[in-house]
């Protein structure tokens, strides 16, 4: 039985104590009319119970004796305070009935980003007392005016075999009512690039479920590690706070120093939380650090789970593959004064062209080019031709899919800018570098020794001195000086990174210390992420069933 099923009896057999209390204050013919009125309800409640709970069910059978009781009311062979002691029994039973069952519902809109839930889904799925729904739902693109365009709904053949999908006309969660929603879209009608379709808005799906959890998609790379010691007036300039985080009842983050953080923000917006009444006590519960589903989709699928086209296939055979995630904001960032970013990609590129043991992956942000026409479009056609020629080469791969979790799963190494990413690789304990941009360097010549283990050995032991690290005055939780070719902060540059670290790729038995720099890795990820060993989607399923039948 669900909640929502126990609460509707109860509220169906209130209704039929006070009627049992009238039925005191009738008699003659107007007891006997008023009996069997009572009798008809009695035996809605009845063909409710049994469509809930078993034919043996003492409710249904303590229904099934009222219900004959009322006949001997009538008759005048039995009192009304009999049958008003008969409908005690009834309340009682009711107020005894245990909650078994809970039903869930997912609302995604893009497949793209389905890891956000995945794992969360599939122990809802595992779970005997859960009946789970994935429901895709439609979103329509805006116009400058913020005016509903077309309509998108990604469907069949979009999403895994993973995941057993819903019609979202067919699902009716006002009429359903879901023990708990999950849902990853954070803006309602506040996203002026898309929206998905209002009805699916959190301040309205909160009306219709008895928890509403929002999962954050995002996972920042760098955290402030101490939240409560940034003044609320930096919170106030710099923050944001979403219609998720005002409706939600709880907000899923990855980590603690994410939790602090939105704490802090929702505090500094205290117009908001006066206007949707969120008290202190509210702030405290609602943001909760249970880790990501995201980080459970690396850590647990490899190559097997992800088919390939043919053509990739055969381009990669033995080699090693090197993924190239090409960011948005890091290129905003280097393209504010001029095209160095192309001139440092078309570099990496460069280095690959003449390998044979390794293969590049190249996986730019899907809208990578729809940002260079519409915010650098004097660097499109410099942009096109780069790829272009990329692809006319035929020696790497060029993805310019949705799906990031297939790259990194067929990947052995990354190269990549500061981007939420290097958090999920990082998880995965295969090695990452970030190369420099603002600082082109032709043609590098790693300037100190010929072994690529000097700066791997002093990489190990500032990861062992810094825990992953809080540098100099950065207040973060976490700050990538793992394989950087430039730190900025203190104006190093490691010449010839790239060919050093292609040919540890290549080549890690001549690297016998990067086995305990993986290890470093791995463990500053789970130090700084919560349940980041795969069990987050179970962790916060568990969370919410709890919370919902508590």
């Amino acid at each position: 039985m669900r909640k929502i099923q126990k609460q509707e009896l109860i509220e169906l057999i209130d209704t039929l104590k006070e009627a049992s209390e009238q039925l005191k204050r009738c008699d003659g013919q107007q007891r006997e009319v008023f009996c069997g009125e009572i009798q008809e309800f009695v035996e809605g409640i009845y063909e409710y119970a049994l469509g809930v709970l078993c034919q043996e069910a003492k409710l249904v059978t303590l229904l099934e004796k009222i219900y004959e009781t009322l006949f001997q009311v009538a008759k005048g062979e039995a009192t009304p305070a009999q049958f008003s002691k008969e409908v005690q029994q009834v309340e009682i039973e009711a107020h005894s009935l245990k909650v078994d069952q809970i039903e869930v519902a997912f609302f995604c809109y893009k497949a793209s980003m389905a890891d956000s839930l995945e794992s969360v889904y599939l122990a809802a799925k595992a779970d005997p007392q859960c009946e789970a729904f994935f429901v895709p739902i439609p979103y329509f693109d805006r116009d400058a005016e913020d005016v509903f365009g077309e309509m998108h709904l990604e469907g069949q053949g979009c999403y895994s075999d993973k995941f057993e999908l819903t019609n979202w006309q067919q699902y009716d969660v006002q009429q359903r009512h879901p023990d708990i929603i999950f849902i990853m879209n954070p803006y309602d009608e506040t996203n002026h690039v898309t929206s998905v379709h209002p009805y699916f808005y959190s301040s309205r799906l909160k009306e219709h479920t008895d928890c509403l959890v929002y999962i954050e998609y995002g996972i920042p790379y760098s955290v402030y590690r101490d939240p409560e010691a940034i003044p609320l007036t930096e919170y106030r300039e710099r923050g944001y706070v979403f219609p998720a985080h005002l409706h939600s009842d709880y907000v899923i983050d990855y980590c603690q120093g994410l939790v602090g953080s939105h704490k802090q923000t929702l505090r500094a917006f205290d117009s908001l939380t006066k206007q949707f009444q969120i008290s202190e006590k509210d702030i405290e519960q609602r943001f909760v650090a249970l880790g990501s589903p995201k980080l459970d989709k690396v850590l647990n699928t490899g190559r097997k789970d992800y088919e390939l086209p043919k053509e990739w296939e055969e381009r990669i055979g033995e080699k090693k593959v090197v993924l190239l995630n090409s960011s948005l904001g890091e290129f905003l960032k280097a393209s504010e004064t001029g095209d160095a970013y192309f001139k440092k990609l078309q570099s990496i590129i460069d280095e690959f062209s003449g390998r044979d043991e390794v293969v590049l992956w190249w996986r730019p942000h899907p809208l990578f080019e729809t940002t260079i026409r519409t915010m650098r479009s004097s660097l499109h056609r410099k942009y096109i031709s780069i790829v272009q020629n990329y692809i006319d080469a035929n020696k790497g791969i060029y993805d310019c899919t949705e799906d990031m979790n297939r790259a990194i799963a067929w990947s052995d190494a990354m190269i990549s800018d500061e981007s939420s990413l290097l958090v999920l690789y990082a998880a995965s304990g295969k090695p990452f570098y970030i190369p420099a941009i603002t600082k082109v360097l032709e043609n590098p010549v790693y300037d100190g020794e010929e072994d690529f283990s000097n700066p791997l050995k002093s990489r190990i032991e500032f990861m062992k001195t810094h825990k992953g690290a809080n540098i100099g005055e950065w207040n973060c939780c976490i700050w990538w000086e793992a394989f950087v070719e430039e730190n900025r902060g203190w104006n190093i540059h490691y010449h010839n990174f790239l060919k050093r670290f292609l040919d540890f790729v290549v080549h890690p038995e001549k690297y016998p210390e990067a086995e305990e720099y993986r290890q470093l890795q791995v463990q500053m990820i789970r130090d700084f992420a919560v349940n980041s060993d795969g069990t987050a989607g179970q962790k916060i399923y568990e969370f919410a069933k709890q919370k919902t039948v508590e």
